[in-house]
């Protein structure tokens, strides 16, 4: 797919990709603009977070997209450093009839739905970091925050999450000088700044389309495209469960979405989320020790 790139001086540049919902919505495909109702586009220039936003006010399919967040935040409460104008801050309000019984599998469905989509666009040697982040070559581009909200209808069969995500797009490198840990630009690795309006129809619509089909999820499927974008398979890696640390390979996956590692000891153990923080041996101890500017594993 090719990119809308104008070549013009920065300050030029930068302001003719400024976010703009008519903008994005002319991206949409026909096929998704047929589709029974588009989502709702909230558009700010400056929000705290765009999942608190969406939490607080968005309906069932709303979408909430900030040139700049004054508090984002990650997993486990650390920041996400959210410079104004360079990279996409997206929240989406997703509703379920009932409870999907693979809930457990939705940030790892997300991460798969952003990199099927930046391959879309040209982007090589990038993967899903288990459990919400994506890489190119060893370096953050990206990350996924899940939140869930109070059903409106009160019913217990229902559920209502807010999905966050955040993508370093056309962030130059003075931007980043607080972040600690390794990271990388999607403009740094394709050598052009990106239009974000275009990117952002083409992330919602396969984002979209994946979670329409969440509830109906082939765990086949799933592992299939889980070891084509892995990229923690086979890796040595390092695991802080509470006080105790201790070393493994990676093996894929169980049917909860809990990481398998064979330990230096000799089981193969599972692990959620939850219980444990994940460093691959050789990276930045950024993605293990939170700081004020960790972007740790992910935003909003």
């Amino acid at each position: 797919m090719k990119l809308n790139v104008e070549v013009l001086g920065r300050k030029t540049q930068k302001q003719s990709m400024n976010l703009n919902k008519e903008k994005i919505n002319q991206y949409f495909t026909q096929y998704f603009q047929n589709k029974p109702a588009l989502p709702k586009i909230h558009l700010f220039d400056t929000l705290d977070s765009t999942n608190t936003w969406l939490k607080q006010n968005g309906a069932c399919g709303d979408i909430c997209i900030a040139e700049q967040q004054i508090a984002g935040r990650g997993r486990r409460g650390n920041q996400w450093l959210s410079p104004k104008a360079e990279n996409i801050y997206l929240s989406l309000n997703w509703c379920f009839e009932t409870i999907p019984v693979h809930l457990s599998l939705l940030s790892l469905v997300v991460g798969l739905s952003i990199a099927k989509a930046l391959k879309k666009i040209g982007l090589l040697d990038h993967g899903v970091k288990w459990p919400n982040d994506i890489y190119w070559k060893g370096l953050k581009m990206g990350g996924i925050l899940i939140e869930s909200v109070a059903s409106a209808t009160k019913k217990t069969t229902d559920l209502s999450v807010v999905i966050g995500i955040g993508l370093n797009i056309n962030m130059p490198i003075s931007a980043g000088e607080k972040i600690d840990q390794p990271w990388v630009s999607l403009s740094k690795v394709l050598g052009q700044q990106i239009d974000r309006n275009q990117l952002l129809a083409l992330l919602l619509e396969r984002l979209i389309d994946d979670l329409q089909g969440f509830e109906q999820l082939s765990l086949a499927q799933f592992e299939q495209q889980w070891q084509q974008w892995d990229v923690l398979q086979g890796q040595s890696v390092s695991v802080l469960r509470q006080h105790e640390e201790l070393a493994g390979v990676v093996q894929g996956l169980d049917t909860q979405g809990r990481i398998g590692i064979r330990l230096a000891s000799g089981p193969l153990q599972y692990f959620s989320s939850a219980e444990i923080r994940l460093k691959k041996i050789g990276m930045s101890s950024g993605g293990i020790i939170p700081s004020k500017y960790c972007q740790e594993t992910s935003l909003m």
